[in-house]
């Protein structure tokens, strides 16, 4: 084995945790070797908020599901960003912490360490937060989150909506409470994408990056006399004289624990709860007719001043989210968008109609189902039955019908709401098959905690395998309020702080 193969830890996934906890322990002088199955990130569609058009095409790990019973046997594919800045290369660029409760939660079903005011100060160092710094929010941090730029009429109706409804204009729902209606937080920089791959690993010197192995797959864990020593690469045996770390996302780190004989009645450890604890927001997705123009029908002139109002200011319809305005309420996240378009899950296509149309999806925060990953042919693919549970379908409908009662009956929608372009048609089973589907917000599957179901404990070690960490969404032991990017985030800053011995703050 040569030097070039050695190193103090291997980091495998170069995504929105790896980018991080690899760049943070490479800057404080531990030599580090991040190694990625996908390509560069370094291409226009990435930079782009309307990139995600072509990246969930060329970018995506497209992972298997299984056939649903709830739905007639349906299968399909589940996203994951196969590239550097993983994921958070090609989501929606949404910026949402969830709630103090969520991690409160964490600690006291085990996940010791990881309550509110231990992970917020892991927040505020993650985030260059536009207005500045303050009890709740960071100002000096890489990653910049600001106000969505587009500013539409349809957002603004939404908004007056639901004040008008009840609910409360909150002035920063990543604030002191989130619940309440504002426009969106994204992680942009003048308009371009801010991702944990831009900001953390190009950001650094380039003397003190880590060494990044794009285009490289691992296939397993290496463990010698119970301890973790270095991954596998095709005939390649990538060393660590410190520790491996898994930031393979919720998917590819169970996949690749299985893989090393790390799992339930596993030849290298019994760890039951490999894989399980699959969860995932549930989304209705609704549509309507607009009665003003949207991002839909953007012709050559008004495409010429998005171009400008971009250029200049890092504004205008070119700053686009799925999610432009949204409320928070104890169980929904309900967002709408001035577009209207299609994405297939298995292509990864995008198909946008020349019609203005606007979208608002219905967020299940805390669904009660769970499935799982498993392996065919040493490849994961997932069980998860999204309308298993009939309190999830229950609640999936009732958010559906609040949504409609803002859109259709509240004043403030009345000048831009045409015709609902996927009717609830009565039978509720059957308008959920096609109003339902994913965005994509994995974790789960390597649950924190101390009980005998956890996989790793509250420090992020694997049970049972010395030298051997996950730090990224899979550990989350129950999904957090809201998109799980800066979640995600959050993780791996406190997991390089765990490495580094520097437990209650990053410095």
């Amino acid at each position: 084995m040569s030097e070039h193969d050695l190193a103090d830890y291997v980091v495998v996934g170069a995504g929105s945790a790896g980018s991080i906890l690899a760049s943070r322990l490479s800057a404080a002088g531990a030599s580090v070797i991040l190694v990625e199955a996908g390509g560069t990130d370094r291409r226009p569609d990435v930079a782009l908020p309307l990139g995600i058009v072509t990246l969930y095409a060329t970018a995506n790990w497209k992972y298997p599901t299984a056939p649903e019973p709830s739905r007639g046997g349906k299968a399909g594919a589940f996203a994951g960003g196969r590239i550097v800045g993983g994921s958070g290369s090609i989501n929606a660029m949404v910026y949402a912490r969830g709630r103090r409760a969520d991690y409160d939660g964490w600690a006291q079903a085990g996940a010791t360490g990881w309550s509110y005011p231990e992970v917020l100060p892991h927040f505020k160092a993650l985030e260059n937060w536009v207005e500045g710094p303050d009890d709740y929010r960071g100002g000096c941090g890489p990653i910049a989150v600001s106000w969505c730029g587009h500013h539409h009429e349809i957002d603004d109706a939404f908004i007056q909506a639901a004040v008008d409804a009840g609910h409360r204009r909150n002035p920063d729902p990543n604030g002191a409470d989130q619940l309440g209606v504002a426009r969106s937080q994204v992680n942009q920089r003048r308009g371009y994408r801010s991702s944990s791959g831009r900001e953390f690993l190009h950001g650094l010197p380039r003397e003190q990056r880590p060494r990044v192995l794009t285009r490289t797959t691992v296939t397993r864990v290496i463990v010698e006399n119970g301890r973790a020593v270095g991954v596998r690469v095709g005939d390649r045996v990538i060393r660590a004289r410190q520790e491996v770390v898994l930031c393979a996302g919720a998917i590819g780190s169970a996949a690749l624990l299985m893989n090393s004989g790390i799992a339930a009645g596993g030849s290298v450890a019994d760890l039951p709860g490999v894989g399980e604890n699959f969860h995932d927001h549930l989304v209705v997705t609704q549509r309507w007719v607009s009665k003003v123009p949207t991002i839909n029908t953007m012709g050559p002139v008004r495409l010429a001043k998005a171009v400008r109002a971009f250029r200049a200011r890092g504004e205008g319809p070119l700053t686009t989210t799925p999610f432009e305005a949204q409320l928070f309420t104890e169980d929904f996240q309900i967002a709408v968008t001035p577009a209207s378009y299609e994405l297939s899950p298995v292509s990864g296509r995008a198909t946008l109609k020349r019609s203005d149309a606007f979208t608002a999806y219905t967020v299940v925060m805390h669904p009660e189902g769970r499935g799982r990953v498993r392996l065919r042919g040493g490849k994961p693919y997932i069980e998860f039955d999204r309308l298993g549970r009939a309190e999830d379908v229950r609640k999936l409908l009732e958010g559906a019908e609040l949504t409609r009662d803002l859109v259709e009956s509240q004043p403030a929608m009345r000048g831009v709401t045409g015709a609902p372009l996927n009717p609830f048609d009565g039978d509720a089973r059957h308008w959920l098959d096609t109003a339902e589907s994913s965005i994509y917000h994995a974790v789960g599957t390597c649950r924190m905690g101390t009980d005998d179901g956890a996989v790793v404990g509250p420090d992020l070690r694997v049970r049972g395998v010395d030298g051997l960490r996950v730090a990224d969404a899979s550990v989350i032991p129950a999904i957090t309020s809201g998109n799980t990017n800066a979640p995600t985030m959050m993780i791996a800053l406190r997991a390089a702080d765990l490495i580094l011995d520097r437990p209650n703050l990053t410095r």
